[in-house]
């Protein structure tokens, strides 16, 4: 596998300096392979493609890419895992889990060399990071770990130290998470806008000073407070990485840039139903995984909104993806990294914390049909317990949960206005 990933980064490297007429090019190349794969080997794809009369559709243009039907996570969830990838299921896959911003995680599986290609492209991202340096992250890694054990990764930072990781749960108090940062020099923090948002509360109340070289955010919007804020209290450089689970770590910023870059050789992106947005105009974001071929992704629609520009080979400002943060009484905040814990919970299809207008919680569930309700209702309240102690909350049984109308997105956790 190393050897396939340094191939990789290489060729990687390479696309950066193709014209980009080259690059479209190669993207149709590339298109019409993953297409044809897909077609002939996921029982999904094959009857979409049937049903749209493209299955023996010849992807020769552009003009051919766009008569392949797009599909989006609610479509792909209707079918078996069977259905959907284009082999037999093998426990050396790696399983990843969307965060559910449609309402339901969606579980997605690639070969190792798939998966560890995204490692690949954040370290593009991080274009200053030095490997010897260790990285902190503001999260949970579980699943990662278990994937990097099994990988040449773990022999790299336990015997040459690196990429070495340090992780701080983000479920500690953020004062302890501030005391856990200070007195070092950081190369990278990475964590959440929302959770950036939080440490960064807590340190205009402390005073603390923290050394920062790159903050590293992903999973959200950057509001333009927050990217002042960061730059003001951490002193730091900021670098956006956007990507999904579907494919991750797809785009990113220069440090405080504002436009993306994108891996040219891995994602071939597409943007429909044009709109504008504060005098701007977006397009809503299809993309292509042109790497995982254990489970495709091809005119996959996510739902995120991308400014346009005038360059094939960048990205602009992307709209769709905010979590709200929520002010509980007794002064402790509440964001949408701390809530992964009731993904893992059996029983539970859908939820949903909502704090009314009357600073109430309301923790609102969708049971997955068949299971036993008063024991979901019982893990989420001691689950609740575990994170929140006896702070109250009412639980709420729904029969579906929707969308939010203006972003096409699925929000968690809300705050009524």
């Amino acid at each position: 596998m190393i050897f396939y990933l340094i191939r990789y980064y290489l060729e990687s490297k390479l696309f950066t300096f193709m014209p980009e007429k080259w690059v479209k090019k190669m993207h149709l190349k590339r298109f019409r392979k993953i297409f044809e794969w897909a077609r002939e080997n996921s029982a999904f794809y094959k009857k979409v493609y049937e049903g749209a009369g493209v299955l023996n559709l010849k992807i020769k243009s552009e003009e051919d890419i766009k008569k392949v039907p797009v599909v989006d996570k609610k479509m792909m969830r209707s079918y078996a895992l069977e259905s959907l990838c284009t082999c037999e299921y093998k426990d050396t896959f790696v399983e990843s889990k969307t965060s559910g911003s449609n309402g339901i995680p969606f579980e997605i599986y690639a070969t190792r060399k798939e998966h560890f290609t995204s490692y690949v492209r954040t370290f593009f991202a991080i274009s200053g990071y030095n490997p010897f340096s260790s990285f902190i992250l503001v999260g949970t890694t579980e699943l990662k770990e278990e994937a990097e054990k099994l990988s040449f990764l773990h022999y790299l930072q336990k015997y040459l130290g690196l990429f070495r990781r340090q992780t701080i749960s983000v479920l500690l108090p953020p004062v302890e998470i501030i005391e856990n940062l200070k007195g070092k020099r950081i190369s990278v923090l990475s964590s959440t806008p929302s959770c950036i948002s939080v440490l960064i509360d807590t340190i205009k109340k402390t005073g603390d000073k923290l050394s920062i070289k790159y903050v590293v955010l992903s999973g959200e919007v950057i509001s333009e407070p927050l990217r002042k804020d960061i730059q003001t209290y951490f002193r730091a450089k900021i670098i956006n990485v956007y990507g999904c689970v579907e494919h991750p770590s797809l785009a990113w910023t220069k440090p405080n840039g504002r436009t993306y870059k994108y891996a040219l050789n891995a994602v071939m992106f597409e943007y429909i139903n044009n709109l504008e947005i504060n005098g701007s105009n977006y397009g809503e974001l299809l993309f292509t995984n042109l790497i995982n071929r254990t489970m495709p992704f091809i005119r996959y629609k996510i739902g995120d909104h991308v400014e346009l520009q005038n360059s094939y080979n960048k990205m602009g400002k992307i709209e769709g993806r905010a979590d709200d943060i929520i002010d509980l009484e007794d002064g402790r905040k509440m964001f949408m990294y701390q809530m992964d814990q009731f993904m893992e919970l059996e029983g539970i299809l859908q939820y949903k914390i909502l704090q009314t207008t009357d600073s109430k919680l309301h923790f609102q569930v969708v049971c997955v049909e068949g299971y036993n309700i008063s024991e979901m209702i019982e893990n989420i309240k001691s689950t609740w317990i575990e994170l929140f102690g006896d702070y109250p909350v009412s639980i709420e049984l729904r029969k579906e949960l929707p969308v939010n109308p203006n972003s096409g997105k699925f929000k968690r956790m809300e705050v009524e206005i």
